[in-house]
């Protein structure tokens, strides 16, 4: 059943830029999904924040981090 919601004008241009060729739908499920941490870190790779060999170099030591505090 489909369902009719109001937003600003300016919140209709910028979904409308991020949708693509998708439907809103598409696009708002994709935005209210809940992901887990692994999968916004390794979205984030690639946006020049992250080098992949500094993740690697990290987590051995994430690893002891986690077997003594969770």
């Amino acid at each position: 059943m489909a369902q009719v919601i109001s937003i600003a004008d300016d919140v209709y241009e910028d979904l409308t830029r991020m949708k693509g060729k998708d439907s809103y739908s598409v696009l708002l499920r994709g935005l209210v999904a809940e992901k887990s941490n692994k999968v916004k870190i390794l979205s984030f790779f690639g946006k020049g924040g992250v080098e992949k060999g500094k993740v690697k170099e990290l987590s051995s030591h994430w690893k002891k981090w986690s077997e003594k505090y969770v």
